[in-house]
C-alpha cells in the first residue's frame, strides 16, 4: 500500500503542471516524504537484527571517541594529571585514528548492506518508485540507524566516563580519583563528527542505486554453484605465498641473525634495524594476499580429492561454499588478518615501549636519589625532614684509570686508550643488593676483569666480542672474562664518561689511580609516585643542580702500562669548557624522568588498547556482514536440499563448520602475525610483561567466537528455517 501511494503521488505531482496544481505539490511532496520515512523506520526495525553488529560497532566506537574527546577537553582532569599537555594530545590523536577508521568501517559495511539489497532495489523500481525516491529511502534508513547508534554511544560513554577516566589516571600512574565526565564541547564535537560522516556514506548509499540497472539488480542472487577450478597460477602463486610466510616468520625468529647479516653483508651503518622489520613486514603481508587468495584453494581443492570426506554427509556442499567464499573475498580476509596481527602487535608493542622505557629509567637513575659524599648528609636531613621512609643505601667507588682494550664489532676490529670506571668486586656485590638486575660476577684469578658495557645484554653477546686480554692502568695485561650489561645506572650524571670495570679486590688495591670518585645511592619508599615529596625535595636541595664536577684527562698506552694525566677543572662555564671533557653532577633524582616516560607510555598503552578494541570489534562485524549477505543468495541452494531429504541439523553442522574457517582462518593468521612481529620487536627493545598481550588476544578470541556463533546462528535462520 505504502509503495502504491509513492507511486501514485509522483504521478499526481506529473499530471499537474499548471500554477494552481503547484499550489498542491508541497502537501504532496511532505506526504511522500511522510511515507518514505515510515518506510525507512520499517525497514530498520523488521532488518535490525541484521544490522545488529553494525549498531553495536558503532555505538562502540562512537563511545570511544566520545570518551578521548571528553577527557582531553576536561581541563579538571588534565590538572589532576600534572599539566601534562602530551595527554591531550595522545587522547585527540587517538580520537583522529578512530575517525578515519570509522570511515572506512562504515563505507565497507554500507556496501555489504547495498550489495544484499539489490534485489530489493529492483523490487522497488517495478513497483514504480524511481531511483531518486530509492536512494533517500535508503539515505534516511542509514541515517537513523547511524543516529541511534549516536545517541546510544553518547550515552554509554557519559555513563561510562568515570571508568574510562580512571583507567588513564591508572595508566599514567596518577592515584587520585575522577568523576563522571559531561562535558556539552565533547557531545557537540562528537554529534557534528559523526552527522558528517553518516551524511557522507548515507549519501553514498543512496547514491548506488543509480549504478545498477535492473537486469543487473535480479541476478544479484545468482553465484557460482562453488566449483573453483584450479589453475596452473593458482599453483604457483599459492606456493609462493606460503613460502612467503614461511620466510618471513624464519626471519623475524632469528632477527638477530638478520640484522647482523645484514650489517656485515651490505654495511647499512645501523639502518638494518629499520630496513629489516619494514622487508619482514612487506614479505608477510604479500605472503598473507597470496595465501588467502591462493593457498587456501588449493588446500579446499585437495579436500574435494579426498572422497571418504568430500562425498560425507553434505560436505561437498561446504567445500564448494567455503571455495567460492575464499575467492570472492579473499582480499578482505586477507586485509582483516594483516591489520589484526598489526593491532595486537601494536598493543603489545606499546607494553614493550613502556617496559623498555622505564627499565631505562631504572639504568638510567637505579635509585631514588643519587649524591656525591660532600651533600650526603645535607640529602638524608631533607629526607628526615619529609618523613621518608629509607629502604636501602649504597655507596659507589671508582677509579678513573686509563685502558687499552680492543673490540670486534660487525667484523672490524677496534683497539684505542680510554678511560673506564673501575669498582671492586666487593663494592659491586655491596650495590647489587640495591641494583637486583646487576647480574653476579665471579672473579676467580687476582687480573681476571668484567666490562660493564651498555644496558642491551644480547646486543653484547652477539654484536659485540671483547679481546680476551687488555691492558689496564698500571696493572698491565689483565683478562678480560666477560663483557656483561650495565644495570649500574647514573651514566648521565653522578658517573664519568665511558665503560665501568669490575676487578678483584686485591688488583683494585694494586691499581694507582689520578682520580678517584664516589656518590650514594638512597633508595625511599613510593618515591616514584610520591609527587608532593619529589617537589618538596627538589625545591629544598635546588642549589645543589649548580654542583658539578669538570674533568678533562688523557691517557696513553706505554710500555705495557698505561700513562693517564687527569685535571679536574674549576670555574668554568660552557664557553670555556676543553675539548674532550667528562662531567659528573652532585645531585640526582630519578622521579622526573620516571615520571615523565610513565605518563607517555602509559598514555600510548591507553591508547592503543582501546584503538585495538575499536578495530578487533570492527573487523569481527565486518566478517558477519560478509557472511551474512552471502547467506540471503545461498537460500535457494540450502532450500533445494531439504526438498531432497537433507536433515536440517545436518544443514545447521554445515553451516557451522563453513563459518569456523571464514572466522578463524584470519584469526589464525593475525596471530601468527603478532606472535612474529614481537619477535623482531624483543629484539630491538627488550621483552616486557606479556599480559597485557594476553588479555588482548583472549579478548579478540573472545569477540571472535561470540561473533562466530552469532552469525552462524542467524545465517542457519535465513538458510535453514
Amino acid at each position: 500500500m505504502e509503495l502504491f501511494f509513492l507511486k501514485l503521488s509522483d504521478r499526481e505531482v506529473e499530471k499537474n503542471s499548471s500554477k494552481k496544481s503547484l499550489i498542491c505539490k508541497r502537501p504532496l511532496e511532505a506526504v511522500l516524504v511522510m511515507m518514505l520515512s515510515k518506510l525507512a523506520f520499517k525497514n530498520v526495525k523488521t532488518q535490525f537484527s541484521y544490522y545488529l553488529m553494525y549498531f553495536v560497532s558503532m555505538a562502540f566506537s562512537v563511545m570511544v571517541y566520545y570518551s578521548f574527546v571528553s577527557m582531553s577537553f576536561d581541563e579538571a582532569l588534565l590538572t589532576r594529571a600534572s599539566n601534562d599537555m602530551r595527554i591531550d594530545a595522545g587522547l585527540r590523536s587517538g580520537s583522529v585514528m578512530i575517525i578515519l577508521f570509522i570511515i572506512l568501517f562504515m563505507f565497507s559495511a554500507n556496501s555489504f548492506f547495498v550489495k544484499r539489497r539489490k534485489r530489493e532495489i529492483g523490487l522497488y523500481n517495478l513497483l514504480g518508485m524511481r531511483k531518486s525516491q530509492i536512494g533517500t529511502l535508503f539515505f534516511v534508513e542509514n541515517m537513523i540507524l547511524g543516529i541511534f547508534a549516536l545517541i546510544t554511544g553518547i550515552l554509554l560513554g557519559v555513563v561510562f566516563s568515570k571508568l574510562f577516566a580512571m583507567l588513564l589516571l591508572k595508566a599514567i600512574q596518577v592515584p587520585i580519583s575522577s568523576s563522571f565526565i559531561f562535558s556539552l564541547e565533547a557531545m557537540l564535537n562528537t554529534i557534528i563528527v559523526f552527522m558528517i560522516i553518516l551524511g557522507i556514506v548515507s549519501i553514498r548509499t543512496g547514491a548506488t542505486v543509480y549504478r545498477y540497472k535492473l537486469i543487473t539488480l535480479f541476478k544479484a542472487d545468482q553465484q557460482s554453484d562453488g566449483n573453483y577450478q584450479i589453475k596452473w597460477y593458482n599453483w604457483v602463486f599459492g606456493l609462493i605465498g606460503i613460502s612467503l610466510l614461511i620466510t618471513g616468520y624464519t626471519l623475524a625468529k632469528r632477527f638477530l641473525d638478520f640484522m647482523i647479516w645484514m650489517e656485515l653483508t651490505y654495511n647499512t651503518q645501523g639502518m638494518s634495524m629499520l630496513i629489516g622489520p619494514l622487508l619482514i613486514l612487506l614479505i608477510c603481508v604479500i605472503g598473507t594476499y597470496l595465501t588467502f587468495g591462493h593457498f587456501l584453494a588449493i588446500v579446499l581443492f585437495l579436500v574435494r580429492k579426498m572422497k571418504a570426506h568430500y562425498y560425507k554427509d553434505i560436505n561437498m556442499v561446504t567445500t564448494g561454499n567455503l571455495s567460492f567464499h575464499l575467492k570472492k573475498n579473499a582480499m578482505t580476509f586477507a586485509t582483516i588478518a594483516v591489520l589484526s596481527g598489526t593491532a595486537l602487535a601494536a598493543i603489545a608493542g606499546a607494553a614493550s615501549v613502556q617496559s623498555f622505557t622505564l627499565e631505562l629509567s631504572d639504568s638510567t637513575n637505579p635509585a631514588s636519589y643519587s649524591v656525591t659524599t660532600p651533600y650526603y648528609k645535607e640529602v638524608k636531613q631533607v629526607l628526615k625532614e619529609e618523613k621518608a621512609e629509607i629502604l636501602n643505601e649504597a655507596t659507589l667507588n671508582f677509579k678513573y684509570v686509563g685502558a687499552k682494550i680492543g673490540y670486534t664489532i660487525n667484523g672490524e676490529h677496534e683497539e684505542e686508550d680510554s678511560f673506564y670506571n673501575v669498582m671492586s668486586l666487593s663494592n659491586y656485590k655491596e650495590v647489587q643488593k640495591l641494583i637486583p638486575k646487576a647480574k653476579p660476577i665471579e672473579l676467580k684469578e687476582e687480573k681476571d676483569v668484567v666490562i660493564l658495557g651498555g644496558s642491551n645484554q644480547v646486543y653484547l653477546d652477539q654484536v659485540v666480542t671483547f679481546d680476551k686480554a687488555g691492558t689496564l692502568g698500571t696493572i698491565g695485561k689483565v683478562n678480560i672474562i666477560e663483557a656483561q650489561a650495565d644495570y649500574l645506572g647514573n651514566v648521565r650524571d653522578m658517573r664519568l664518561s665511558y665503560n665501568a670495570i669490575v676487578v678483584t679486590d686485591a688488583l683494585y688495591q694494586k691499581l694507582n689511580a689520578k682520580y678517584s670518585y664516589d656518590y650514594h645511592l638512597i633508595n625511599v619508599k613510593g618515591a616514584d609516585e610520591n609527587e608532593t615529596l619529589a617537589k618538596t625535595s627538589l625545591k629544598k636541595l635546588n642549589h645543589l643542580s649548580d654542583k658539578k664536577s669538570y674533568i678533562i684527562g688523557n691517557t696513553v698506552y706505554k710500555n705495557g702500562n698505561m700513562v693517564d694525566e687527569v685535571k679536574e677543572l674549576e670555574q668554568v662555564t660552557e664557553d670555556t669548557l676543553p675539548k674532550g671533557y667528562s662531567k659528573r653532577d652532585a645531585f640526582s633524582i630519578r622521579y622526573p624522568y620516571h615520571n615523565s616516560l610513565v605518563k607517555s607510555t602509559g598514555l600510548l598503552i591507553y591508547v592503543a588498547v582501546f584503538l585495538g578494541m575499536v578495530f578487533m570489534i570492527a573487523t569481527g562485524s565486518i566478517i558477519t556482514l560478509k557472511q551474512l549477505s552471502e547467506a540471503e543468495d545461498e537460500t535457494s541452494r540450502y532450500s533445494m536440499l531439504r526438498k531432497l531429504g537433507t536433515p536440517r541439523q545436518m544443514i545447521k553442522r554445515s553451516i557451522y563448520k563453513q563459518n569456523f574457517i571464514v572466522f578463524f582462518a584470519p584469526l589464525l593468521v593475525s596471530l601468527l602475525h603478532a606472535y612474529f612481529a614481537l619477535q623482531v620487536l624483543f629484539v630491538l627493545i627488550g621483552k616486557p610483561t606479556l599480559l597485557l598481550t594476553y588479555i588482548s588476544v583472549a579478548f579478540l578470541i573472545i569477540i571472535y567466537v561470540a561473533f562466530y556463533f552469532a552469525t552462524s546462528s542467524s545465517y542457519n535462520k535465513i538458510v535453514n528455517s
